[in-house]
């Protein structure tokens, strides 16, 4: 039997057999070839370990069974793991269980899957793998590479996110165009319907039975006046006007507005107290605030079931946002009992063309105006919901100062006549034809218009002729904005009032700035009307006696 050999004298007989082959080596010179070949292999090592440190992505290698044989710095960082706490695993251990359910968005690469970290969360990365062969063909192992795509898909979502906000902001853009676009049309219309109408109802008795009749059509044509004011104020094409007025009638038309179209499954609950206090507000944003919030728990409701919508309104003293000064509010409460809020989306109600509803059901943008109101009315906002609970908003306005609504109300005093020469410019034949037939009732002396050219060669003829001119702005031939300009540069203290279907684009500042006295938006009523040619003929008759 043969005996195993003393490890120590194999050892010392292997050092010898060395030192002799290095002591040969030398004297034939293969030492120095052999050195050169240690030190190429070394740079070899370093370079292709410098190289797979320095690949941005996460690099595995691993055997022909798919072990894993090494890994960069990135694939630990990236995936969570010690180094070197991997080497031996198979390389599946950081693919996602269910990895084959997973389907690329358009947006993705075809080779995009889903990978896990060590602590058990996933991600999207971009997965490439390849064979590492020999010179003969020989398979030694796999080459696979992973490219975290989380910042690459969260950029995406982004530039998605402001594509869609471009397209709705184009949308709303379309949306105000348009709206200026027929302004002007729509009002002129009203102003007609409402001024033949202002005529029938001081002629009728105020027992005759078609006065009720002339009234209806005098509230309908307000409220549509109302409406395309609405349209141009959320389309930025017009200052809006506050007047001291009460919150309590707005809260409740705006209710009855949608009461029509609430399903069955929604009760509405409306609790407002009766005072005569008023906010200084502009009508059509308020309704449009409480259109807003009321539709928005109808929606919320609806999903739900149904429920109960409470609405109330009460007149409080109260210190807003920690202040020590107590001021009078009214305090608005919009309560619903519909599935309530997430508090991930509660954080994110007021953010431009953010929504929870599904699909096209909603455009984002109804609480940002509500909040944008709010504010510009030195409001208060707030919301309280839990999901499966419902969701309460609560608004303060402040209570405005009694003195305003008596400014306001002088701007209706009696009707009030002259005397004086009125020019009276506008395209639209029946819109002539009813101011000119009233101010005469009112005994002024009027000469009609149907264009800007043919006024103005009128005034050149005559310049003393006139003490006031009363203008459409938006004609054909000549715009009323011409008329005015060649106007003043004969008679520089020529009274001009401007009227428009819309403000844009001269508001009443730059009006004034260019002489105008006055700039009235349509439809005017006659009882706007009459006291501001009063007031501007009386204006300038002081200056100039």
């Amino acid at each position: 039997m043969k005996k195993h050999s003393d490890p120590a004298s194999s050892w010392k007989s292997l050092r010898d057999g060395v030192v002799g082959l290095g002591e040969r080596s030398v004297r034939k010179s293969y030492y120095p070839e052999l050195r050169s070949k240690i030190n190429d292999l070394d740079r070899q090592r370093n370079f292709y370990q410098s190289t797979l440190n320095s690949i941005p992505d996460a690099v595995l290698v691993t055997d022909q069974n798919d072990y894993i044989v090494e890994c960069n710095p990135v694939f630990y960082q990236m995936f969570g793991y010690q180094a070197d706490a991997v080497v031996g695993m198979p390389s599946d251990l950081v693919l996602e269980e269910e990895a084959s359910v997973f389907r690329c968005d358009d947006y993705l690469p075809e080779t995009s899957r889903r990978f896990k970290r060590s602590d058990g969360s996933t991600f999207v990365g971009e997965y490439r793998r390849s064979d590492i062969r020999n010179g003969n063909g020989d398979l030694l192992g796999h080459l696979e590479i992973v490219r975290d795509l989380s910042d690459y898909i969260a950029a995406i979502h982004k530039q998605q996110q402001l594509e869609d906000q471009l397209r709705q902001s184009q949308k709303m853009e379309a949306i105000g165009t348009l709206a200026a676009g027929i302004a002007h049309d729509f009002n002129n219309l009203l102003s007609a319907i409402l001024g033949y109408a202002e005529l029938a109802h001081q002629r009728h008795e105020p027992d005759a039975h078609a006065l009720r009749y002339i009234e209806q059509i005098m509230v309908a044509g307000n409220k549509a006046s109302d409406l395309v004011s609405q349209i141009l104020a959320f389309s930025r094409k017009e200052k809006k006007k506050r007047s001291a007025i009460p919150l309590a009638p707005l809260i409740h038309e705006a209710l009855e507005f949608l009461r029509a179209s609430t399903p069955a499954t929604v009760s509405i609950v409306e609790d407002l107290e009766k005072t005569e206090k008023l906010i200084l507000a502009d009508a059509g944003q308020m309704h449009q605030v409480f259109m807003n919030l009321y539709t928005n728990a109808f929606h919320a409701m609806e999903e739900y079931g149904g429920g109960t919508l409470m609405v109330t309104m009460r007149c409080v003293q109260e210190s807003l946002d920690g202040e020590d000064a107590v001021g009078e509010f009214f305090k608005i409460t919009v309560a619903d009992t519909g599935k309530g809020i997430s508090p991930e989306a509660l954080n994110r109600i007021y953010e431009p063309y953010f929504t929870t509803r599904e699909g096209a059901k909603g455009t984002g943008l109804g609480l940002c105006v509500v909040h944008g109101i709010v504010e510009g009315h030195k409001g208060r906002i707030s919301v309280r919901s839990e999901p499966e609970q419902g969701t309460v908003f609560t608004l303060y306005f402040p209570v405005a100062n009694e003195k305003l609504e008596a400014e306001q109300r002088r701007e209706t005093d009696a009707l009030v006549g002259g005397h004086e020469s009125i020019m009276l410019v506008d395209d639209e034949k029946m819109i002539v034809e009813y101011i000119r037939t009233f101010l005469s009732q009112l005994g002024y002396q009027v000469m009609s218009f149907h264009n800007g050219l043919q006024a103005l060669e009128a005034f050149q003829e005559n310049p003393m002729g006139f003490d006031i001119i009363v203008t459409d702005l938006t004609m054909p031939v000549m715009t009323g904005m011409e008329l005015a300009e060649e106007a003043l540069k004969i008679r520089q203290d020529m009274p001009i009032v401007l009227c428009s279907g819309y403000s844009s684009p001269l508001s009443p500042e730059r009006a004034s700035n260019l002489g105008i006295r006055e700039f009235l938006i349509k439809p005017i009523s006659l009882y706007q009307l009459a006291p501001v040619l009063r007031r501007v003929l009386d204006r300038d008759g002081s200056m100039h006696t």
